[in-house]
């Protein structure tokens, strides 16, 4: 069993997550635009920004963007 197997079921997810009802494609639409959005951070960061009001913006066009 896998590290995700294993923390899928010690969590309980097929009955505790807010996902749990969510079609596989949606789901994998939903990580792109996270992990999108988390690499315009990334990207941020390791050129040296630090404006938190940046950020906060790219986090929530990614929310925005991902309807989670």
């Amino acid at each position: 069993m896998g590290m995700y197997s294993q923390n899928y079921d010690a969590r309980n997810l097929d009955d505790n997550s807010i996902y749990k009802d969510y079609d596989r494609k949606d789901l994998v639409v939903e990580a792109e635009y996270l992990r999108a959005h988390l690499k315009i951070i990334l990207e941020y960061l390791e050129k040296g920004g630090t404006d938190l009001d940046k950020i906060k913006g790219v986090v929530m066009d990614g929310i925005y963007d991902s309807r989670i």
